[in-house]
């Protein structure tokens, strides 16, 4: 018998682990998309104060939903798409400062 230690990571968690983020972009001010999907729900608006780690926006992609969050504490600066638009890969969603 041969016995194989595998692990099975989805597409999404995989980009994320790779990148070391939950969504952040390289600046860690602005969320983004890792990858293409559709906007379910937007927490935030613009002028909102957030926390860093609070849920700004939901997406689905790849049947799944994911919640992404505040990378810093600050201030919405602007939302970039509203509720039922396709987004593409590396999107930025909301800008934050």
């Amino acid at each position: 018998y041969n016995i194989f230690n595998v692990e099975i990571i989805d597409a999404e968690t995989r980009y994320l682990i790779n990148r070391g983020s939950n969504g952040a972009s390289a600046d860690e001010t602005n969320i983004s998309s890792p990858m293409p999907g559709k906007v379910v729900k937007i927490l935030v608006d613009k002028g909102d104060v957030v926390k860093k780690g609070e849920n700004a926006i939901i997406i689905a992609a790849m049947k799944m939903e994911s919640e992404y969050k505040a990378p810093i504490d600050g201030i919405v600066k602007k939302v970039n798409v509203k509720e039922g638009d396709t987004i593409e890969a590396n999107q930025i969603l909301i800008e934050i400062e």
